[in-house]
């Protein structure tokens, strides 16, 4: 993909997603995207099993901890876990920088201030480098009687091997 500036990018940013992403990928911020066409945050009464399930095991769960000002990972994504190998469940956004040397809290944050999905050309150096595309898409977890919490639908799609 071109526009990379050598080995040592991680994470690209992108303006949008290239017509070069996996389908998957362009599905998944599609649905996003209608869901957010009132003007505001989807929340996750937006996503129920039925509308994720195509993609249910590409999607990691990360909540933010005002307290903190750090993302936990709720869940992680059966399809992240054999892609990388990693079970990150449990912990936070800055404890996998710390460990990667990446920028995962500051692109979660990111999300978080705009309200918008980021989306990221990576490098998944856990398995052969491959590439892939990193979606964080932001949604509100409405609790009643309760603060609402923000959470980021975390989505990896690698790309086929004859692209990268």
């Amino acid at each position: 993909m071109a526009g990379l500036g050598g080995s040592h990018d991680k994470e690209v940013p992108l303006d949008r997603l290239g017509a070069d992403a996996p389908a998957g990928a362009h599905a998944l911020l599609a649905l996003w995207g209608r869901a957010a066409a009132r003007g505001r945050i989807p929340t996750r009464c937006d996503f129920t099993p039925d509308t994720l399930s195509p993609w249910i095991d590409d999607i990691s769960i990360y909540e933010y901890h005002p307290d903190k000002d750090d993302f936990q990972i709720l869940l992680e994504g059966e399809s992240i876990i054999a892609l990388t190998g990693e079970d990150w469940r449990g912990a936070f956004a800055r404890e996998v920088d710390c460990h990667f040397s990446t920028a995962l809290h500051a692109a979660l944050s990111a999300a978080r201030k705009t309200g918008k999905p980021q989306i990221h050309h990576l490098q998944i150096f856990q398995k052969d480098w491959r590439k892939g595309v990193r979606l964080l898409l932001p949604v509100v977890l409405e609790r009643k009687g309760q603060e609402d919490v923000l959470q980021v639908f975390l989505a990896i799609f690698p790309f086929p091997d004859h692209t990268q």
